[in-house]
């Protein structure tokens, strides 16, 4: 594909991504929480010792974004869609690629069958429409990856590390085989040695650097460190189909192609170390093998145009179960929309409930003792953007709390919650599902947010 027609791809992309606006435009927990990150490191105060796991590419991306002001969330959801829907095209691209010399009505099955393997990624802890509804970051990954893989192809080495650079930022797994790239460029392509070195330099730095301003203390690497993981659970994907299928497709495409072999390790790679992580302690879901599944389902693609392409009728028997499954998968995927979209728009008219009930109380009132407390862990990101306070500062609690003068109480509050706080403190306002109570501020309490506050817990997805 011509640059040209990538450029008319990710404009159409971009418009379709803006249009879907107009079904949901709530960001999920953690990518409120790279919004904050983004508007505090224009400012220089970046305070990541609260909140999920560190990326650095949503931060770098959402900084600018954050410029647009009120805009910068649905800015980002526009960005994360867009990039979902490139992968798509990127795909098609790759499979169509690696099938160059196959007849053309196989190539175009190949690359169908690769599309909607990317369309039918599976996970069971987070819904795939849910990630690319709510702006996380494994679809913008998934065509990161595919862009470098397309650009390497293709011979545009410079293109193919800053895109895996880019990858690398949102995964560090990702890293591994940026490395060995790299060293291969470094001997293989003279003219990149400087780009090479740039981005190896570069994404340990971006990673490490936020340990340094945290200050140590409840940092991201910790919180990712200790969250819970498993690694047959972040291996489920791999029997989920259609990717079962494409298996043994790959398969076939590696026993024709040095390429797609040098992919096929690369897939196999990812798998290893995530579950090498995983095993250590860091958190292992599905969608963090997203980047490996849809090199699979790719070179499931090229395998498919291979088996098609020849006279013998049982290969083409073989290759017939694999569109058949597909074909229901992608049934079921599209009876799953409806009800995906309108959880969306629930949850985002939700928080538009919230955060108009937060400017009407009023912020001075909300942070009277420095911090504000929460029932519903998952809103915590969403009212620090609101209210233009580091994460820190917007805790949550299963009890009724102690060191804040207001409470936000939402769906997530238990009964006994619910009795213990209007017992103990006074409603000042309500908006549908979500109430505020004033609480007495402690003795100790300062009428204005602290500058850091360490150790709050917080979600992990």
């Amino acid at each position: 594909m011509t640059k040209r027609r990538l450029l008319c791809a990710a404009l159409a992309c971009l418009a379709l991504a803006a249009l879907s606006l107009l079904l949901a435009d709530e960001p999920v927990y953690d990518a409120w929480s790279w919004l904050v990150w983004g508007r505090e490191l224009t400012h220089s105060e970046l305070d990541t010792t609260s909140g999920p796991a560190w990326k650095p590419l949503p931060v770098v991306l959402t900084a600018p974004l954050s410029l647009a002001g009120d805009a910068a969330p649905q800015l980002w959801l526009v960005l994360v869609r867009a990039s979902w829907l490139m992968a798509l095209v990127l795909a098609a691209q790759i499979s169509l690629t690696l099938s160059a010399a196959r007849p053309r009505a196989a190539r175009i099955a190949g690359a169908a069958f690769a599309v909607l393997c990317v369309v039918l990624l599976s996970d069971d802890v987070t819904h795939w429409s849910r990630q690319v509804a709510g702006g996380m970051a494994e679809p913008l990954l998934v065509a990161l990856v595919l862009g470098a893989v397309h650009a390497g192809l293709a011979g545009r080495v410079r293109t193919a590390l800053v895109l895996g650079a880019l990858a690398a930022l949102a995964r560090p797994e990702v890293f591994a085989l940026l490395a060995l790239y790299g060293l291969w460029t470094w001997r293989a392509v003279p003219g990149a040695r400087t780009v090479a070195v740039a981005v190896g330099l570069l994404v340990p730095a971006l990673w490490l650097a936020p340990e340094v301003l945290a200050g140590g203390g409840g940092s991201p690497a910790q919180r990712a460190r200790t969250a819970t993981g498993d690694p047959l659970e972040a291996l489920g994907w791999a029997v989920a189909l259609p990717l079962a299928v494409a298996w043994p497709l790959a398969l076939a495409a590696l026993l024709d192609d040095r390429r797609a072999r040098v992919l096929g390790a690369g897939a196999l790679a990812l798998v290893a170390i995530v579950a090498a992580m995983t095993v250590a302690g860091f958190a292992g879901l599905p969608r963090f093998m997203a980047p490996a599944a849809a090199l699979v389902g790719v070179l499931g693609g090229a395998g498919l145009a291979g088996l098609l392409s020849r006279p013998r009728a049982w290969l083409v028997v073989l290759a017939a179960p694999a569109l058949a499954v597909t074909a229901i998968g992608l049934s079921s995927r599209v009876a799953e929309l409806p009800h995906a979209w309108s959880s969306a728009a629930r949850i985002s008219d939700s928080h538009d409930r919230l955060r108009d009930l937060a400017g009407a109380v009023g912020r001075e009132r909300l942070l009277a003792c420095g911090r504000l407390a929460t029932s519903d862990v998952l809103v915590r990101t969403a009212l620090a953007w609101k209210l233009g306070v580091p994460l820190s500062q917007v805790v949550s609690f299963g009890t009724r709390p102690r060191l804040s003068g207001a409470f936000v109480v939402g769906l997530q509050a238990s009964p006994g919650l619910r009795q213990d706080v209007r017992a103990a403190a006074t409603r000042v306002g309500a908006g549908g599902e979500w109430s505020v109570y004033s609480i007495d501020c402690p003795a100790t309490a300062s009428s204005s947010p602290p500058a850091r506050s360490a150790g709050v817990t917080g979600a992990t997805r």
